[in-house]
């Protein structure tokens, strides 16, 4: 383990990098090193005007702008839709909003909304996107909802049962062109191994507890995005079966057809081994076309580490490559905490950018995780 005086911050430490919307980082276990934190150069945008962000839960960007830039687009659960931002060296600039899905469902929405919910607090309003993952494939970053219940009211929103597609216009400034679709929603429900976990409760009612030994409702929620090869593949936080989590993937095309017929396509589900109580909590698609999974708790509150692994296609199997260390910073009610590591981008040369929910701004950290060569044996 590297040590360093910057692991002994404390809380006057911690508190001063909080307020510049980073976070003091504490040893690595499996990644090389220490995170290191990036600038952030002014709030995102927060649930209202005028909050800071504390919520940011998916981020993916493009290769290199010839300025040396990368145009990114990040999702904050709290929000209608998501911003535009520029990754330039180890500063993380804010830009303009790049959709807003509105206070309505919009009629040009393709495919069928769903048509009933097991969500036991009822309908909610059409606001919050609850987005959880952003991906990107070129020349379209694509946006996903958690297509699940809200957490604390267990409330079934149709806002969050959107996946959009948007491709930027030339200077990365708005969006050039954006389409929605209810279809992934379909994708969910023709996934036997998952669809009876399909808008049930993310987790019981921590007012009203159930009979002592009653198993949580494990209801699906969607946190991880990628694109590859054609199709997309959603990675699901929950549920979590017998140490298993889950990839649905779909062709994209099928997805985003024109019209509101219902989802016809081939849906393939494909298990990945993150051991108990562990799911997706990201994925993002490397430069060489591999893909990589960020694993963490099924449920809030669970002790299970947050992990990258390589993801073999079709076949599900992991590589690990490392265990991050937790970055400590303040929440928005001012405790320090462990963030939530839910989002990844890839750097280049074994390293990964991080983004932490719960934590202002995300409170972005670069690791050095030792990716292995395409081809190299897996490490016993």
């Amino acid at each position: 383990m590297i040590r360093s005086k910057t692991t002994r911050l404390g809380r006057r430490g911690a508190l001063a990098l909080a307020a510049l919307g980073l976070a003091a980082p504490t040893p690595g276990r499996t990644a090389e090193g220490l995170p290191t934190p990036y600038t952030v150069t002014r709030d995102f945008d927060g649930e209202t005007k005028g909050d800071g962000a504390y919520d940011l839960s998916g981020m993916a960007c493009r290769p290199t702008d010839a300025d040396g830039s990368r145009l990114c687009v990040v999702v904050n659960d709290e929000n209608r839709g998501a911003q535009f931002a520029r990754l330039a060296g180890t500063t993380l600039t804010p830009g303009a909003t790049a959709y807003d899905l509105g206070t309505a469902p919009s009629p040009a929405i393709r495919g069928t909304p769903p048509a009933q919910s097991r969500c036991s607090g009822g309908p909610g309003r059409f606001d919050q996107l609850d987005g959880e993952a952003v991906a990107y494939a070129e020349p379209f970053f694509y946006v996903t909802g958690s297509h699940g219940c809200t957490r604390g009211k267990r409330r079934y929103k149709l806002s969050s049962m959107i996946l959009t597609r948007l491709r930027p216009n030339a200077d990365g400034t708005a969006a050039a062109e954006t389409v929605s679709t209810y279809r992934l929603f379909d994708a969910l429900m023709a996934s036997a191994p998952v669809r009876d976990s399909v808008l049930r409760d993310l987790e019981f009612d921590w007012n009203a507890l159930p009979p002592e030994g009653t198993p949580q409702p494990n209801g699906l929620n969607v946190e991880g995005l990628a694109v590859v090869g054609g199709r997309l593949y959603a990675g699901l936080r929950a549920p979590s079966l017998a140490g298993k989590a889950f990839l649905v993937s779909v062709p994209v095309e099928a997805l985003f057809a024109d019209g509101n017929a219902a989802l016809s396509a081939e849906i393939g589900t494909i298990p990945l081994e993150a051991g108990p109580d562990a799911g997706v909590r990201d994925l993002t698609i490397l430069p060489d076309g591999r893909m990589l999974v960020l694993t963490g708790s099924s449920r809030n509150g669970l002790p299970v580490p947050f992990r990258l692994s390589l993801v073999d296609l079709p076949s599900g199997a992991l590589t690990p490559v490392a265990t991050l260390a937790p970055v400590r910073g303040e929440n928005q009610k001012g405790k320090v905490i462990d963030g939530k590591a839910e989002a990844v981008v890839p750097l280049g040369s074994g390293r990964v950018l991080v983004l932490f929910d719960s934590l202002r701004n995300g409170a972005p950290h670069a690791y050095a995780v030792p990716i292995p060569e395409r081809g190299a044996p897996t490490p016993p």
